[in-house]
């Protein structure tokens, strides 16, 4: 992780803003300081067009024959002009200005200082239809690298044309189920690219009703594990921990009857080595995946009540109102669960528990985030919030690697915070990166942050980093504009970042020079945003879509720094570099591409 200079932790309030002036009127920080004069040169602005130069503007005045430029309290040149062009810097760097006029009776005070970023030269090395061939209907749900750097892309498929190749696991599409809901058959699926956008290989997992995955995780031994939701017939493998559907008494009307599963192809995708159920006589399914050193998998999922999986020595046995969220570890052979457990707070009659995220590390903390509407989740004492604060607030924690509960806390304001899946991140220091949306407008941000303030719409996305031990907030900040932001998808990255994928119908975000995209191309966009740790600045920031809706449902990075997307686009215009079918879906529907951004 970069290592930024003590001055720039002493920004001030609005500083770290990207290309823009922090309003102040700071003297310099250190070295020798002349008497100020009564004049001084204002409005000093700065704005980072490149990876490695800054170009400052200012105002000044006939009393001054000159102009002395100042980087990090130190003086970097002159010039007679009002503007000038610092060169030579490092990309991904907070640099500070100030400006004085030298006048016939000595130097002036100094202008207003202003803090720039510059920024993190991503290039948009690949943007690739799933299926170019028929653009057939699918939902992506998940991305993730492998250690080689090839590219895995789940969700689910929805059409007998999707594509699949030669020796996959199964290649037919499965329908004619019973218990299928309003959205017809759905099969999951899970593809493989490598790094120049070449499909690899492709299955289909399915049976004949509802079937989709939310997650994917490459594990240690090769092994590709999906999870999500499915129906009656989805194919299990003996010796599992639940082989037959549980059932569903309150099915949903779109899904049809669901209960969750975890499935786990070989490497070569031709060959389902284990999968198993994980459901009760209610509706409930998995939301999010992962997976430890020792090729365990975890789990995350809302359920009802009687979930017969639930452990001995779980943190809550059972859920506090109608449903909660449920987080589970199975062993290696997908045979046994060997610890599960309710967590959160009681929603309310009618009302079931929100899509939750889970992260474990490989020292195997387990973080979890669920969007919580009801009091009376287990925080811990010195937890950031113990209450919820509004009428839905994020709910955070931290299990350890023997099962305790290190912290659990609310986060939120008066308004609705809510996440989709994937929506976590974990540094090497053990602070957890949650991101969302948000509708209030008074969620907790550090007034020092990149857009400390609600921007407008009905919900802005937002970033809040939380400290190790769960007590304190280390950065927090808004991003949004006049419309309304959805965030899918967080990593820190190897330079240290940490990035963000979600989408916007705001046309006034704050786009970097280096942006693929800088204005919005339709009614909502994907967008790829990379933060300062500290939250306090956007190196990078950029719209991507066509002229329909286009959303970012995940993101991943690879060892090397790439960043992989995995979008869904209504656009026939989604500006690809892989060529393919630009002829839109049948009624509209959703299909999927693969945007790979190199550093």
């Amino acid at each position: 992780m970069r290592v930024f200079p003590v001055w720039m932790l002493a920004a001030f309030a609005a500083a770290f803003l990207f290309g823009c002036s922090d309003g102040s009127s700071a003297p310099p920080s250190g070295g020798p300081q002349p008497p100020p004069q009564a004049n001084t040169p204002t409005g000093l602005t700065g704005a980072a067009p490149t990876a490695s130069s800054v170009t400052l503007t200012w105002t000044g005045g006939s009393q001054f024959s000159l102009y002395r430029i100042y980087r990090n309290d130190v003086e970097i040149g002159t010039t007679t002009a009002l503007t000038f062009t610092d060169t030579g810097l490092t990309a991904v760097t907070a640099y500070r200005y100030y400006v004085r006029g030298e006048m016939s009776g000595g130097l002036s005070g100094a202008s207003n200082a202003v803090n720039v970023t510059t920024p993190n030269m991503l290039s948009h090395s690949l943007s690739t239809l799933l299926d170019p061939a028929m653009r057939s209907a699918m939902l992506v749900r998940d991305i993730a690298f492998d250690a080689a750097g090839n590219i895995y892309l789940t969700g689910g498929a929805f059409s007998a044309d999707f594509p699949t190749t030669p020796g996959a696991y199964d290649r037919t599409f499965a329908t004619g189920g019973a218990s299928t809901g309003s959205a017809g058959a759905s099969d999951v699926f899970v593809m493989k690219f490598n790094r120049s956008g070449a499909l690899v290989w492709s299955t289909l997992i399915g049976g004949p009703n509802y079937d989709r995955a939310y997650g994917v995780e490459i594990a240690p031994d090769g092994g590709v594990i999906v999870a999500g939701r499915a129906g009656e017939g989805y194919p299990t493998t003996p010796g599992v921990a639940q082989p037959a559907f549980a059932g569903d008494a309150n099915p949903n009307n779109l899904y049809g009857k669901q209960d969750g599963f975890i499935s786990k192809l070989s490497a070569d995708g031709s060959t389902l080595l284990w999968s198993t159920y994980f459901g009760e006589a209610r509706r409930g399914f998995i939301r999010d995946v992962g997976v430890d050193s020792a090729n365990k998998v975890y789990i995350a999922g809302p359920f009802y009540g009687g979930l017969a999986h639930i452990t001995a020595g779980a943190v809550q046995s059972a859920p506090n109102g109608n449903s909660d969220l449920v987080y589970a570890r199975l062993s290696a052979d997908g045979a046994a669960v060997e610890y599960a457990t309710y967590l959160g707070g009681d929603e309310g009659a009618g009302k079931m528990a929100g899509p939750p995220s889970i992260i474990v590390t490989a020292d195997r903390n387990v973080y979890l985030a669920v969007p919580e509407s009801g009091d009376g989740a287990p925080t811990t004492p010195n937890a950031f919030q113990r209450n919820s604060a509004g009428a839905a607030d994020f709910l955070l924690a931290r299990f350890g690697p023997t099962d305790n509960l290190v912290y659990a806390t609310y986060l939120g304001g008066s308004g609705v915070e809510d996440i989709e899946t994937h929506n976590i991140a974990v540094d090497a220091a053990g602070r957890l990166a949650i991101t969302g949306s948000s509708a209030s407008t008074d969620y907790p941000t550090r007034f020092d942050s990149y857009q400390p303030n609600f921007g407008g719409g009905s919900s802005d996305a937002v970033v809040s980093i939380l400290s190790a031990d769960g007590t304190s907030l280390a950065g927090s900040t808004y991003i949004g504009g006049t419309g309304n932001e959805n965030t899918q998808g967080v990593k820190f990255g190897p330079d240290g970042l940490l990035y963000v994928s979600g989408e916007s119908s705001s046309a006034s975000l704050r786009t970097t020079s280096n942006a693929v995209q800088k204005s919005r191309a339709g009614g909502v966009d994907a967008i790829l945003i990379a933060l300062l740790p500290s939250l306090k600045g956007a190196p990078y920031l950029s719209y991507l879509g066509g002229s329909g809706d286009d959303f970012a449902r995940a993101l991943d990075i690879a060892d090397d720094g790439a960043v992989g997307v995995a979008v869904n686009t209504q656009s026939s215009n989604f500006p690809l570099s892989a060529g393919g079918s630009s002829a839109p879906n049948p009624g509209g529907a959703q299909t999927g591409i693969l945007s790979l951004f190199t550093p």
